[in-house]
């Protein structure tokens, strides 16, 4: 059920988003996960969760808790595969063992418990990384279960993850709290009624309401169309890092990097699109006044500053340099975008190249279905280009517009700038 804010109160009436930002939030749609994925990554978690916890598991009664972690508790997630609606989920692990424990051993058993042995449910599936070890499922799905130890004299769940590399040889611990990053980010990122309202706007131009069944089981997550603007902005950031990466072989920046960051940053307004700009700007430029000093930048976890985010990217100044030029590139064609006369070729050029073919598809196609349905409504103008203004308001339409003749037998008046 949504809550609504006494203090901001839901607009009555409901706004109409630029074509811009109207692009990005079917953009933002397209890349979340389905309902059927969320509801199998809820049941993938609570099974594993349980399945290292079980009689015989060499980590028997020692699972203290378990909950999401990254993205999937910030409400940040997105699909890694658009087109296969695959997605990955983090998993924090608890783990009643010493914090000193040699991490080598600690992540053996953990893969031990879930690997177990042949003919077992998840044995073949499991892989040891350097710090979590990875389940992958037939359909692509991956989870990632982090194990921790929680640490004392320290806030709540901050604790020690346990690092392990064998070529070349790393053995550490690492002080972490993924908990407390996502209770700070959420509480800084409440719903906004506005913004809301705007998104809301576009799924009702044609008559359609928003999916409610876009919850996620997870906890801490909400509707898409109750997120924040700025979480929103910030998945389509995530989007068009993994498009710009998709080919590149080395490590990208990470999503709890580019979440920190987006934090710094003064909300600018319900536009979807400002949001973006504003946030990949800021990043561009927190960046670039470390290259300045040819230092890498250093970002830690508001909630725990022990917890360094940026201590495996960026491994030296040609990286961070490189995601400077993604996002000066990403806000380029973000401006062209919002250009009055652009024509939906353009638009779909843009799309395709900031966020993958399958979500540039899908936005081009839902803008005109909704412009058929205006004009079998008579709602309908076009702009200096011919692109199909739909939706509108009839003050918009009054103010703006010049009344044109029907050309058609489907009966009201089409619309001219």
């Amino acid at each position: 059920m949504t809550v609504f804010d006494p203090i901001r109160p839901r607009p009555e009436r409901l706004p109409t988003p630029s074509f811009a930002d109207a692009m990005l939030m079917d953009v933002a749609r397209r890349v979340q996960l389905s309902p059927t994925k969320h509801d199998e990554a809820q049941q993938h978690f609570e099974a594993l969760c349980s399945y290292v916890d079980r009689s015989g598991s060499p980590l028997q009664d020692k699972v203290i808790a378990c909950y999401p972690g990254g993205s999937f508790a910030t409400g940040t997630a997105i699909a890694s595969s658009v087109s296969k609606d695959q997605h990955d989920v983090d998993v924090v692990m608890e783990l009643d063992v010493p914090t000193n424990s040699d991490p080598e051993r600690i992540l053996n058993l953990l893969f031990e418990a879930i690997n177990a042995e042949p003919g077992s449910r998840y044995y073949g599936r499991v892989t040891r990384n350097s710090r979590c070890v990875t389940v992958e499922y037939d359909d692509g799905v991956r989870v990632d279960l982090m194990p921790i130890s929680r640490l004392t004299a320290a806030p709540e769940k901050a604790g020690h993850l346990f690092h392990f590399k064998q070529q070349p040889l790393e053995s550490y611990h690492k002080p972490v709290n993924p908990w407390g990053f996502a209770d700070h980010f959420n509480a800084q990122t409440a719903y906004d009624p506005v913004f809301a309202a705007i998104f809301e706007s576009r799924a009702l131009a044609d008559g359609r309401t928003v999916a409610k069944a876009d919850v996620d089981p997870l906890p801490d997550r909400v509707p898409l169309s109750e997120k924040a603007a700025r979480v929103v902005a910030l998945q389509l950031i995530k989007r068009n890092r993994d498009v710009r990466f998709r080919n590149r072989s080395k490590r990208k920046p990470p999503s709890v990097v580019l979440a920190a960051l987006a934090l710094e940053v003064a909300p600018v307004g319900a536009g979807l699109l400002e949001e973006v700009v504003s946030i990949s700007r800021h990043i561009a430029q927190r960046l670039q006044e470390r290259s300045a000093h040819n230092l890498c930048i250093d970002v830690r976890n508001p909630a725990y500053i022990p917890d360094v985010f940026t201590d495996r990217w960026p491994g030296a100044l040609p990286d961070q340099n490189e995601y400077v030029r993604d996002l000066e590139y990403l806000v380029r064609q973000l401006v062209r975008l919002r250009t009055e006369n652009i024509s939906l070729t353009e638009a779909n050029t843009i799309l395709n190249d900031l966020f993958g073919e399958t979500a540039a598809k899908y936005a081009i196609n839902e803008h005109m279905e909704r412009s058929r349905v205006a004009m079998e409504k008579g709602a309908m103008r076009f702009g200096p280009t011919g692109r199909v203004h739909a939706g509108v308001t009839a003050a918009a339409i009054a103010t703006n517009c010049t009344p044109a003749r029907a050309s058609t037998n489907m009966g009201g008046e089409w619309f001219r700038d």
